[in-house]
């Protein structure tokens, strides 16, 4: 009778943990993919400013001989609020409110997303790669692309020196005019 009720503790003891075990996996798992599994591939700053100029380049090109430019084999998506991209954007991107338009448009095309430091572009661009989109996200984003004083635009395309920086834990440097509102 002892050795009946030990058997049924043990079975018991071990399904328990078992199943916490598993239910542990799949929790670490699921946090894991929304902060920092499934890594995903970045860009740095200089190879994002070269795929830009080149593209500029491709369609001043184009333009001179009378003839369209190819689209690019990839998109620059800012994911930020429309607060911050109405203050300034990365030249040649276009809004994630823009690219959600019309996603389909951007199938097979390398998607780019960055945002004020790369987090939420981070979590935006997990979500396009589970949907099978190729993309990478800019770790760093808009403040790398200043910090390495590289141009900005504002929504249609004039030249700026504003910068919405999200919060004033973050700096830029003398030339931009920091924008928190």
């Amino acid at each position: 009778m002892v050795s009946r009720f030990f058997k049924k503790c043990l079975l018991s003891i071990v399904g328990f943990t078992l199943l916490t075990h598993i239910a542990n996996q799949n929790a670490s798992a699921k946090l894991s993919e929304r902060f920092g599994g499934h890594q995903l591939e970045t860009i740095e700053t200089a190879d994002l400013a070269n795929m830009l100029r080149n593209q500029q380049q491709a369609t001043t090109e184009a333009k001179a001989t009378g003839k369209e430019a190819s689209p690019p084999n990839f998109v620059v998506v800012d994911v930020r609020s429309e607060t911050e991209v109405n203050v300034s954007v990365i030249p040649g991107a276009i809004t994630k409110a823009q690219f959600e338009k019309d996603r389909q448009q951007y199938q097979g095309r390398l998607v780019i997303a960055y945002c004020t430091v790369g987090v939420r572009s981070g979590v935006y661009a997990k979500q396009l790669k589970r949907s099978g989109f190729q993309v990478k996200n800019y770790q760093g984003s808009i403040l790398q692309w200043v910090n390495a004083q590289l141009p900005l635009v504002t929504l249609d395309g004039k030249p700026t020196h504003r910068v919405h920086i999200y919060s004033n834990h973050y700096k830029t440097p003398a030339q931009y005019e920091q924008v928190t509102q």
